[in-house]
């Protein structure tokens, strides 16, 4: 009997012991493993909200119009040419590369609403530009109907690059296709560094009327990646300026850009006569006009230009 009260005793006694060197050990212990975290899925929109806050629902629209002149060009990159069934009138008249487009028929304007239903479009891209009755009457004709907003340059570009590729299901091409704009838009921005930078700014003569392009425009980023630093935004200028001709005077660019056939208009001008760039140390620099109208993937080309004329020796 006492030998096993002894025992009990002495089992107690070890358990209290180990028990009490477990509290003091620092010895760190194991955890169970924990289920690995589940990363939310990401499901794709159904629907984007254009430029007016209408929803467009996504879809792989089959029969595509664009009556706006960025759309053209970016719908002929994302899309199978049998799905874009028509485009601007201006793109087809004007742009140089209107080739690419073959015999597409050329719409645009709100009275060719019946030659747009003809064509049986389930979506038709707009710019900021149309009109809501016409858009009304596209969309009791069951049309969907999605307007990019402004067209202003890089920015605006890239963006509507992003809308259409969300629209028609086909992010990933949409984002190649933004990558390589990028990419070639760099690959122009490296050649002239900053610090040389011709100095210079846009101008374009209408009837007795003068105007600019800069800041806010795709005029602007024709002029930064074409190596010309913009005086006109350095005087506070923005978007397409109606500009006196004291007021051009003031600016005194040593350098203008402009379009073909403008060099004398500007320069016989009885006040931009005095201009430096009208000087014998100045430049009046005259580039294709077409190229200068697009304000999309069309920057490059038109950057491209005024490149060459502005820095030809930095040209490979």
């Amino acid at each position: 009997m006492k030998a096993d009260l002894a025992n009990g005793f002495a089992l107690v006694v070890c358990l209290a012991v180990a028990s009490w060197a477990a509290l003091l050990d620092p010895t760190p212990r194991s955890t169970p493993p924990q289920p690995p975290a589940v990363a939310p899925v990401e499901r794709a929109p159904t629907e984007v909200e254009d430029a007016r806050g209408r929803v467009v629902p996504v879809a792989p629209y089959a029969r595509i119009v664009s009556l706006n002149t960025i759309s053209d060009h970016i719908l002929l990159e994302l899309v199978e040419p049998g799905r874009l069934v028509a485009i601007t009138g201006l793109t087809q008249d004007t742009h140089p590369g209107a080739w690419r487009f073959g015999d597409r028929p050329a719409v645009g304007r709100s009275d060719q609403l019946e030659a747009i239903l003809a064509l049986s479009p389930d979506l038709v891209v707009v710019s900021q530009y149309a009109d809501e009755a016409f858009m009304a009457r596209l969309r009791d004709a069951e049309i969907q109907v999605l307007d990019l907003g402004p067209m202003e340059g890089v920015s605006s570009t890239l963006a509507n690059i992003t809308t259409l590729g969300q629209v028609l299901g086909i992010p990933d091409r949409a984002d190649a296709l933004a990558q390589r704009f990028r990419l070639e838009l760099s690959g122009l921005d490296a050649l002239v560094p900053d610090t040389a930078a011709a100095r210079g700014l846009y101008l374009t003569v209408y009837s007795d009327a003068l105007y600019g392009g800069t800041t806010g425009s795709s005029y602007a980023d024709m002029l930064h990646y074409g190596g010309v630093a913009d005086i006109a935004a350095e005087h506070g200028h923005t978007g397409w300026p109606q500009y006196s001709p004291e007021a051009v005077l003031a600016m005194a660019p040593p350098l203008v850009v402009t379009g073909p056939g403008m060099r004398d208009p500007i320069c016989s001008h009885s006040t931009l006569r005095l201009l430096s760039a009208c000087g014998p140390t100045g430049r009046v620099v005259e580039v294709d006009a077409e190229s200068q109208a697009d304000p999309g993937l069309g920057i490059v080309d038109a950057a491209l230009a005024v490149l060459q004329a502005v820095h030809p020796d930095r040209v490979p």
